[in-house]
């Protein structure tokens, strides 16, 4: 069970938010304090699994043009400070905003419409503003920052399982699976690599991936208002290690994942003569195989299939 809230706690770093508010409810206008944990997603069946495991209830978004249609789970009341209890001590990015959620929680009690106490009512908007604050004032990727993880270099180390079901949920909710091919000017054959990317523009995120998977990160300058961001990739021999391994913990791109093992599987041994008939005869083969992967692969992330 633990491994499920660490994937939890992973798909909510990557997008999830938790709330505070309060709403003027009329005609007495009389003010409520509300909190709730929400995650959107355009990939219901993740969202179907929270419910199961932690309550909550999705509604489906307004449709916009030319996008998938989008789901909303929110999970509210003593059922989501249960879940924010079972998954802070597994969150990279949002421990912060977790703590403040549930510190918030213990100010709101069922009252029948008594006089709430002004020195809670100024603790409850302390906590709101505070977590507005860390939501959209802290943690954020830098140009610095970024470089600052280029300057030393991590490899896979881990074996922590609860850190690949964290892996899992954050690959579920901002990940992409990828094989990239091209044509070296000066090499004979095609090259093929797989690859796994996550774009963030909170740095912590970034920072543990690198810290436990190594990789590398691209600094991305915000453009028309957007904030800077960063890429974190993973690839060839490296992904292809932990691929069975956070494989188990997956639900939505469990299939896409195996086209990757599958296709990893297809490389050919250094050494020989790469330039011998018998050589270009298994490479034709393979060749097939692959571009068969790939065109799965890429019709997966197109139509969000996975």
């Amino acid at each position: 069970m633990n491994k499920i809230f660490s994937y939890t706690a992973g798909y909510i770093d990557g997008d999830g938010c938790f709330y505070l508010g309060k709403t003027i409810q009329k005609p007495k206008m009389i003010t409520v304090y509300e909190y709730s944990i929400q995650a959107v997603s355009v990939k219901k069946p993740v969202l179907d699994h929270f419910v199961d495991i932690f309550g909550g209830c999705i509604r489906k978004k307004p449709e916009k043009i030319n996008h998938r249609s989008a789901y909303c789970w929110t999970i509210k009341t003593e059922k989501s400070v249960k879940c924010a209890q079972q998954i802070i001590k597994y969150l990279v990015d949002k421990k912060q905003q977790c703590e403040i959620y549930i510190q918030y929680t213990k100010t709101i009690s069922s009252n029948n419409f008594k006089t709430v106490k002004t020195s809670i009512i100024m603790e409850r908007e302390n906590l709101i503003s505070e977590i507005r604050k860390e939501k959209h004032m802290t943690n954020f990727v830098t140009k610095e920052k970024i470089e600052s993880l280029k300057e030393k270099k991590f490899t896979v180390t881990i074996e922590d399982p609860f850190d690949y079901a964290y892996f899992a949920g954050l690959m579920d909710s901002e990940g992409c699976f990828r094989i990239k091919h091209w044509k070296p000017k000066n090499r004979p054959n095609d090259v093929y690599n797989i690859t796994v990317e996550i774009g963030n523009t909170r740095f912590p995120i970034l920072e543990w991936l690198v810290h436990r998977f190594g990789g590398s990160v691209c600094f991305i300058q915000g453009k028309n208002k957007k904030r800077d961001s960063a890429t974190w990739t993973l690839s060839a021999a490296a992904l292809y290690e932990i691929l069975p391994r956070i494989r188990p913990y997956l639900i939505t791109k469990q299939e896409v994942c195996d086209k990757l093992i599958e296709f990893q599987k297809t490389i050919l041994p250094n050494g020989g003569d790469r330039h011998s008939e018998l050589f270009r005869a298994l490479f034709e083969k393979r060749r097939e195989v692959r571009e068969r992967i790939i065109k799965e692969v890429q019709e997966f992330n197109r139509t969000g299939s996975h």
